[in-house]
C-alpha cells in the first residue's frame, strides 16, 4: 500500500467545499439568470460528492462553507468593489439570507459537520474557521468548490497565510470561465500549494480506508 503523502493524510487534514450552493451552481440560480455559464459547476459536483464521501469513509473531517449576504453586510465598498466610488454599488443579488439560492446545491452537510458562515470571498475572513480547525488539530487543508479563481482561492491563500499547508483539488473546483480556473491552477501551484485531482486522493484514501477495516 503507497504511503499517504502527508498533506492528504486524513489524520491531520480537512476537506473545505466552498460555496456549492443554489445561486452559484444551480441552472436557475440567480447568477445564471444573469448570464453565467454554471455548467462547470454543475459536471463538478458528483466529482465532489464521491470525494466528499470517501473523505467521510477515511475519517476526515469535511468542513462546509456557506455565503450568506443581507442588509447587515452589504456595505458600500463591498457592493462598489469593481466600480468608482459611491453610487457605483451593484444591487446584491446572489445568496440572500434565507432564500433559496443560499441553499446547498446537491451536497449537504451530514448531522455533526461544521458549517461555515462568510460574507467575504475568503472563508477565514469575519469567521471561526481557523479555530474550529486548529481545536480539531488540522494542519492541512484541501480546497474545493466555486469559483475556482474567486472564493475557492482567496479561501486557499489565507489558510496559508495562516500556516496551514493547503491544496487545490483541480477536479473537484469550477469556474465560469476555464481560462479563469486555468490561470487559478497555474498561480497557486506556482506560488501557494500543490494542485492535486481527486481521483489519486480516493486512491490514497480508499487503500487507507481498507487497511484500517482488516
Amino acid at each position: 500500500m503507497p504511503e499517504i503523502p502527508f498533506r492528504y493524510d486524513p489524520s491531520h487534514t480537512a476537506l473545505v467545499v466552498i460555496d456549492v450552493q443554489n445561486d452559484f451552481c444551480s441552472p436557475t440560480g440567480s447568477l445564471a439568470a444573469l448570464g453565467f455559464d454554471t455548467g462547470a459547476a454543475q459536471e463538478m459536483v458528483p466529482r465532489l460528492r464521491r470525494l466528499v464521501e470517501a473523505a467521510r469513509r477515511a475519517g476526515m473531517p469535511v468542513f462546509f462553507v456557506q455565503t450568506l449576504h443581507d442588509e447587515s453586510t452589504d456595505s458600500p465598498q463591498w457592493l462598489g468593489r469593481v466600480g468608482d466610488g459611491p453610487g457605483t454599488e451593484r444591487t446584491g443579488l446572489t445568496c440572500r439570507t434565507g432564500s433559496w439560492g443560499s441553499e446547498f446545491f446537491e451536497i449537504l452537510p451530514e448531522p455533526g459537520e461544521q458549517v461555515v458562515v462568510k460574507n467575504r470571498f475568503s472563508a477565514f475572513v469575519g469567521t471561526n474557521l481557523d479555530m474550529l480547525l486548529r481545536t480539531r488539530g488540522i494542519q492541512s487543508l484541501l480546497f474545493t468548490g466555486v469559483t475556482t479563481e474567486t472564493c475557492v482561492e482567496s479561501s486557499l491563500r489565507d489558510g496559508l497565510f495562516r500556516e496551514y499547508y493547503v491544496s487545490l483539488v483541480e477536479d473537484c473546483a469550477a469556474s465560469y470561465s476555464p481560462a479563469f480556473h486555468a490561470a487559478s491552477v497555474s498561480i497557486i501551484a506556482k506560488n501557494f500549494g500543490t494542485v492535486i485531482g481527486s481521483g489519486q486522493l480516493l486512491h490514497f484514501w480508499q487503500d487507507e480506508h481498507a487497511a484500517a477495516v482488516h
